[in-house]
């Protein structure tokens, strides 16, 4: 039970450490994070100097802002790999607030090992990402497998049915919708933009 308990100690230590080196890597301010999670600027700095332990709902926002699942930060290092194969029946849930949206990751497993990752995703009907359009660092390319989905793109509308990709760079502001009358079937890419 000691040996358990020095575990979770460090694990929770390096909490602040994760946050801070990911948000680094994608070039975020604490502002930065602190707009796209809906936590306090404050609230992360502390974290991140090991000031204060964060809540579990605190956690799930800053993956989610991350985009990264919450598992990520609670995982004992492994060591680092070159290829990674992820069977079709072994794909792991990646966690997401967005509603109507199932992700299941498709690329490697842990943060900064490739410079993408990648997920086989599920848009219900009506399902989008909010009346807010996002942005962040990187580049995004969709391939719709089945459906009908709706893109908005730095105020431009692309629309993708079965057999259609779009590649576009996610510094703009943009946001998507299910538009069709079935779920939707895609393969998302994001590449992470690196310094």
């Amino acid at each position: 039970m000691v040996k358990q308990n020095e575990k979770i100690e460090q694990i929770v230590a390096r909490l602040g450490e994760k946050i801070k080196t990911i948000r680094s890597e994608k070039g975020w301010s604490l502002k930065d994070l602190s707009h796209r999670s809906g936590i306090s600027a404050a609230a992360i700095h502390k974290i991140e100097s090991k000031g204060i332990q964060p809540t579990i709902t605190t956690m799930m926002k800053i993956s989610d802002a991350l985009g990264k699942k919450i598992t990520n930060f609670v995982e004992e290092e492994t060591e680092a790999r070159d290829a990674y194969l992820t069977k079709s029946k072994e794909r792991e849930t990646i966690f997401t607030f967005k509603k109507g949206l199932d992700l299941q990751g498709i690329s490697a497993t842990k943060y900064g090992e490739f410079i993408m990752t990648a997920a086989y995703a599920t848009v219900q009907v009506g399902a989008s990402s909010g009346k807010k359009s996002m942005s962040h660092s990187g580049e995004e390319l969709i391939y719709c497998l089945q459906g009908k989905m709706e893109f908005n793109i730095n105020k431009k509308t692309y629309y993708l049915k079965s057999g259609d990709s779009l590649h576009f760079k996610t510094h703009l502001n943009h946001g998507w919708k299910n538009i069709g009358k079935d779920p939707a079937k895609l393969i998302w890419v994001l590449s992470i933009a690196t310094s």
